[in-house]
């Protein structure tokens, strides 16, 4: 894609990932296919230009992309942690606490100190087990139940 930055920088079986890469494509459309499509909903053209300006993770196994997360800066410079994804046949199998570790150490190196997010009902036992707390009352976002969760770094 003209004017996209084409690039992953390797942490191992992590990268951070360019927007508008072709790793960030596949990073799309897991979070489409894992996050949206069960519940109907597509991304909009705002949303997907409101990504240029965030970080996009991925754990990758064998050049293929198998979970994704995306972070955000919030004006009081805390970070938002979301649209974490991995591939079903990879669910339950530590990519995704493994991906969450790797992000949150970046996040750390770069002088954050503060993460929040947005957790599914289902998986708030997942960030509670990594140190994230509940805070305030559960919500609906996109339909389904949600804890906002915060971790100090």
């Amino acid at each position: 894609m003209p004017g996209c930055i084409i690039r992953a920088i390797r942490i191992g079986d992590w990268c951070q990932i360019a927007w508008c890469s072709p790793e960030y494509q596949s990073a799309l459309e897991l979070r489409h296919r894992v996050l949206r499509e069960p519940l109907g909903l597509k991304f909009t053209a705002e949303e997907l230009d409101a990504e240029a300006t965030q970080w996009h993770f991925a754990g990758m196994l064998g050049g293929r992309l198998v979970a994704t997360l995306t972070a955000q800066t919030l004006a009081d410079g805390s970070v938002k942690l979301r649209q974490m994804a991995v591939e079903p046949e990879f669910q339950r199998q530590g990519w995704g606490r493994r991906l969450l570790d790797e992000v949150e150490q970046d996040m750390a190196e770069h002088g954050h100190r503060f993460l929040v997010l947005h957790a599914r009902q289902s998986a708030v036992d997942f960030y509670t087990a990594g140190g994230y707390q509940p805070e305030g009352e559960p919500f609906v976002e996109v339909g389904l139940p949600h804890r906002r969760m915060v971790k100090k770094l």
